[in-house]
């Protein structure tokens, strides 16, 4: 095809209404040579055939084809899709209109996605329709019906892929059909293999008619109507299995095209009681014999009263029932207004009402379960066996949200905002006989952000109306927001160089009879205004001016480590005045003297970083310890990313040191809206991130709370959970840690963990008092599990792992393996031991069970485990790249860890026949199933620390090796004999562009090692690669230019006594790494280091 778009345009007698449409299309941005205008005329009887002809002799933009009349858009749409010679057809209703930008950037995505439908924000000027706004709400790339709510969008003006329509025989019906949309919608939407959604721009316009003639009538003919749902539903049971999917769709259909047409404002509105009763039966029947129990009992609230009374045919009762419901209103109120991180926050409280006189709706209580407002139901369904149950709401009650929009006044574009919302139940007086009555008031906090709250572009100038959608279980009223005469007024402030604040007051000030597509302020039968935002070009007032940051170092026991730590903010390449810089110290700590200029000494307080954090004048907090550094631009790019993705909590990347390791998960990638139940959030409690002060504050966060050492933990955990959004820098490395010191009359300190105190006890009644902390500010589930995980695995696995444990005497020994049996059986949460892999499941099921010396049999023989890795090939590509192959084993004393046969469960060597029987009893899981192994390339800049794991192509395969084990029953293997074992090896290709593989951009100059992290089983190791190697592998690759330019090179090496792969970027030549020892072979050294581990 030689176009990228054909526009189809039905028309039938449109008349001038035409005007606006092909004032767009002649606008569009798409080149005219790329897209064409196909006009498909139904018979009008007007002039409409003659203007289009006239239009189409005048530019070839334009084709017109006229039909006979068949009195509905299907056949010519049917037409216009055979003969259309474009890749892809734009659907336009002729009374409808275009974004100027819509056919180019719908045709992009789709092209981009090669995608089968593209849908595009829609705006909508008039009350018939309405348009899902959260599907719009976002670009989305490419989804299906099953990871989107594309149900939600059935209308047929989109754009599709011409061959996918005509391969798939997807066609209109033809003659007069209402519905014809959705027989063409459900076979093109479950068919597509990808759909993508235009969300940050506003394509399609449903305008509204001056004559309110639009196509879809609300008085419908019942027999006709039934049948043409019957043919949908028949065409989506074609195309679906019984099954979430199916019901889904019907529950849409019920809501949107069937009990729609019965409740208010439309069903009362009908003039006679006989029609009623024909509509009424008519969907009755197609209820009866497509929406299955399933379906009913996904329904909710009033929705499955409606459901009730249809399929009783109790058509008073309906009747009843939708004039009541019409009573039902939505009130928002302004509570509060301010700028935040350069964002207007707009709070507000939103309720429902119910009545001529708006008194609340309310919720009663009984029994623990709560049901709806009597008043709605009472005394419908009388008669009915069985009759009517009261509405419960219990299961629903997460169902109470807010949706708030911004409207432009004169486009009607309207664009979802962020909001937070919390749900609040006021009690009432309790009914006369007892109830219990509550109220349902709905606290949110709306943000408009002036740079990007048109779909991450700045709104257009002019007046924009604050609308709140208020849901329930099956409520869903609309209103406007609206501010009091005494209550708080919207402050103005110029951002990105654009004003924002309220309207003048006679703007706002209006009556909810003028108010399009909402309530106003007379659903609640106040007088309060309409808030009413207003958009202008302006640089003024500008917000207050302050630091953005306040660094809080805390003070140690080392000057020398003070002052590194404040050398590194002193050297932040941010404006004069960003930063403000205090030191918490205690009375005995050291401090340098004098201090640097500009930087204030704190040391009054339990904890002077309270002290220090209140007293701070920064927009966040971000807290350092003594001898940890900032990268230069770390404070400038924290800052950025937490004001772009709006963050109370913003971690940047970290680079460990000896005794400091610091996560690789998490930071591997950015994390614009981390959370707890899904991302890795736990595995970094430290407090080297940026804090939003104010949300510090709010809510109390302290220090001098919990005791050391779980103070900093205590206080990122409440901070993470209380944080309305946390964001992850993951692309720059932002603090580099200074070596672990070991405090004074401290136990040794585990990597990751903090030093012990003297005693387990003091030390596992501090982790038991954060647990319960977290506990307090969390329900059962994902998020609580994960930290309780992190806690398993750091404080209590790595303190029992390794020399720890095996260097104790019997006593201490005892004693800490009693603490920690108590913390499992009072804190721990029994379902995020379950996630744990299987090593960790039977460690602490030895634990729990006393068995001691199994346990540190077990331990001693953790403590051999490694990353066996080896080089295959190190090449230069033509590119410029260096590709780097190897493969890498999990190794217990040197030798491979085995696993039964054909099964996900270990099969060790080296250990009792108990030990060996208990891992065969634990199946692997998850990640630590054999064919979920991974092995990533890591570079490692040796100066900083910094880690940056590269893309990694891997293979897993599982080698047979006979017979093993240590003569115990294994999984369901054997009777105690020789058993057969495998060994699984993870082959890997990673490819190292020297000109972005620091987070995208070029390697600095200097020496970088290469490692290897291997996944396996349920351990994670990391090795240096390059020690064992392929034999052929004599001599490293050649130096290539920097990508940079000049004198510069990148040399790949092998490091002193050839032993490892690294490389040397700079001008001057890498070491010579030499010749190996006589008689000495890699293998053979890794062997001896693990052995001169154990004891």
């Amino acid at each position: 095809m030689s176009l990228q778009v054909t526009v189809i345009v039905p028309t039938y007698n449109t008349g001038a209404l035409i005007e606006p449409l092909i004032a767009a299309l002649k606008s569009q941005t798409m080149a005219r040579a790329d897209f064409e205008v196909l006009f498909v005329d139904d018979g009008s009887t007007d002039s409409t055939p003659d203007r289009l002809e006239e239009l189409a002799a005048a530019d070839p933009l334009f084709r017109v084809v006229r039909l006979e009349n068949t009195g509905w858009p299907g056949h010519p749409r049917n037409v216009a899709v055979d003969m259309a010679r474009g890749e892809y057809v734009q659907f336009v209703d002729h009374d409808d209109s275009l974004g100027p930008e819509a056919l180019e950037r719908m045709y992009a995505v789709g092209r981009r996605n090669g995608s089968d439908i593209v849908i595009g924000k829609v705006t909508i000027t008039h009350r018939l329709r309405g348009a899902p706004q959260a599907l719009m709400s976002r670009n989305r790339e490419s989804v299906t019906y099953r990871t989107a709510p594309l149900h939600d969008s059935l209308t047929v003006h989109k754009m599709y892929r011409t061959a996918f329509l005509r391969e798939q025989g997807i066609r209109f019906p033809v003659g007069h059909y209402v519905g014809e949309d959705l027989l063409f919608m459900v076979p093109a939407v479950l068919r597509a293999a990808s759909v993508s959604i235009v969300g940050d721009y506003p394509c399609y316009y449903y305008l509204e008619r001056e004559d309110g003639g639009h196509a879809t009538p609300d008085r419908l003919d019942p027999d006709s109507y039934a049948g043409n749902l019957r043919e949908i539903f028949d065409a989506l049971l074609a195309e679906t299995e019984p099954g979430p999917v199916r019901d889904t769709w019907l529950r849409r259909f019920w809501r949107a095209d069937m009990v729609k047409y019965l409740s208010e404002p439309i069903f009362p509105a009908y003039p006679d009681g006989d029609y009623r009763d024909r509509l009424v039966e008519a969907l009755r029947s197609v209820a009866a014999d497509y929406l299955t129990p399933a379906v009913h009992d996904g329904l909710v609230g009033l929705e499955r009263v409606r459901d009730d009374l249809v399929r009783a045919a109790r058509t008073a009762d309906l009747l009843t029932l939708a004039r009541r419901a019409d009573t039902l209103r939505a009130d928002a109120t302004l509570t509060g207004a301010s700028f935040h991180r350069e964002r207007l926050r707009l709070e507000f409280e939103a309720s429902f009402g119910y009545g001529d006189e708006g008194t609340a709706l309310t919720v009663e209580r009984r029994d623990g379960r709560y049901l709806l407002d009597p008043r709605l139901t009472e005394g419908l369904g009388l008669g009915l066996e069985p009759g009517l149950e009261p509405v419960d709401l219990t299961d629903h009650l997460t169902r109470f949200r807010v949706d708030v929009l911004l409207r432009h006044r004169g486009t009607a574009v309207k664009w979802m905002l962020p909001r937070d919302v919390e749900v609040v139940w006021e009690e009432l007086p309790p009914r006369a006989d007892g109830v219990e009555r509550l109220r349902p008031v709905i606290r949110a906090t709306a943000t408009v952000d002036p740079r990007r709250a048109a779909g991450g572009s700045p709104p257009d100038a002019g007046a924009w109306e604050v609308q709140v959608r208020v849901l329930g279980p099956g409520l869903d009223r609309t209103t406007d927001l609206t501010a009091p005469a005494c209550g708080p007024a919207v402050p103005t402030a110029a951002v990105g160089g654009l004003r924002v604040g309220a309207a003048p007051e006679e703007s706002a000030a209006r009556g909810a009879a003028g108010a399009p597509g909402g309530g106003g302020a007379a659903d609640g039968g106040g007088t309060a205004a309409a808030v009413v935002l207003l958009v202008e070009p302006g640089h003024e007032p500008a917000l207050p001016a302050g630091p953005r940051v306040s660094v809080i170092v805390r003070a140690g026991d080392d000057a020398g480590q003070v002052a590194a730590s404040l050398a590194s903010v002193a050297a932040q390449d941010w404006a004069e005045g960003a930063v403000e810089t205090l030191v918490a110290a205690r009375p005995t700590d050291a401090v340098p003297e004098p201090p640097p200029a500009g930087v204030r000494v704190v040391r009054t307080g339990a904890d002077p970083r309270d002290t220090a954090a209140a007293e701070a004048r920064g927009a966040y907090l971000l807290f350092l310890r003594a001898g940890d550094r900032l990268a230069p631009e770390a404070l400038r790019r924290l800052y950025a990313y937490g004001l772009e993705h709006d963050a109370d909590v913003v971690a940047g990347r970290l680079a460990g040191a000896k005794g400091r390791p610091v996560p690789q998960e998490l930071y591997a990638r950015d994390r614009p809206d981390a959370k707890l139940s899904r991302d890795p959030l736990g595995d970094s409690l430290t407090t080297d991130k940026l804090f939003d002060t104010a949300m510090v504050r709010r809510h109390g966060l302290r220090f001098g709370s919990s005791a050391a050492p779980f103070d900093d933990q205590a206080f990122t955990v409440a901070a993470l959970l209380r944080a309305r959004r946390t964001a992850v820098l993951g692309s720059y490395v932002c603090c580099s840690y200074a070596p672990a010191r070991k405090p004074a009359g401290a136990a040794p300190a585990t990597p990751a963990t903090p030093a012990m105190p003297t005693t387990p006890a003091a030390y596992y009644a501090g982790l038991r008092e954060v647990m319960a902390a977290a506990d307090a500010l969390t329900a059962p589930g994902a998020a609580r599990d994960r930290l309780h995980r992190r806690w398993l695995r750091v404080e209590v696995l790595d303190r029992i792992g390794g020399a720890r444990l095996l260097d104790a005497d019997e006593a201490e020994r005892a004693a800490l393996l009693a603490e920690i049996r108590r913390t499992l059986e009072e804190s721990a949460s029994a379902t995020a031991a379950e996630g744990l892999p299987a090593h960790q499941r039977l460690t602490l099921a030895l634990v729990r069970a006393g068995r001691t010396d199994d346990l540190v049999e077990l331990v001693r023989w953790e403590r051999s485990l490694a990353c066996l890795p080896t080089l295959l090939d190190v090449a230069w590509r033509a590119d410029g790249t260096l590709a780097v192959s190897f493969t890498a084993t999990l190794v217990a004393d040197g030798r491979p860890v085995e696993l039964v046969p054909g099964q996900e469960r270990l099969a060790p060597s080296g250990m009792s026949p108990e030990l060996h029987r208990a891992f065969g009893e634990r199946e692997l899981t998850g990640a630590a199933c054999a064919e979920r192994a991974r092995a990533t390339l890591v570079l490692r800049e040796r100066e900083t620390g910094a880690r940056y794991p590269l893309e990694t192509d891997c293979t897993v395969e599982r080698v047979s090796t006979g017979a093993g084990g240590d003569g115990g029953d294994v999984g369901n293997g054997g009777d105690g004999g020789d058993v057969g074992v495998e060994t699984a090896t993870v082959s890997g290709t990673a490819v190292l562009d020297p000109a972005s593989v620091v987070s995208g951009r070029p390697l600095a100059d200097g020496a970088w090692d290469f490692h290897v992290r291997l996944a396996a089983l349920g351990w994670t190791k990391t090795a240096r690669l390059g020690g064992r190697r392929a034999p052929e592998l004599v001599s490293p690759p050649a130096a290539r230019p920097h990508p940079a330019g000049g004198e510069r090179t990148v040399q790949p090496y092998w490091t002193k006594g050839g032993e490892d792969l690294s490389l040397r970027v700079g001008r001057g030549a890498p070491p010579s790494a030499g010749p190996a020892s006589s008689g000495r072979t890699p293998l053979g050294g890794l062997v001896r280091r693990l052995r001169g581990r154990k004891g």
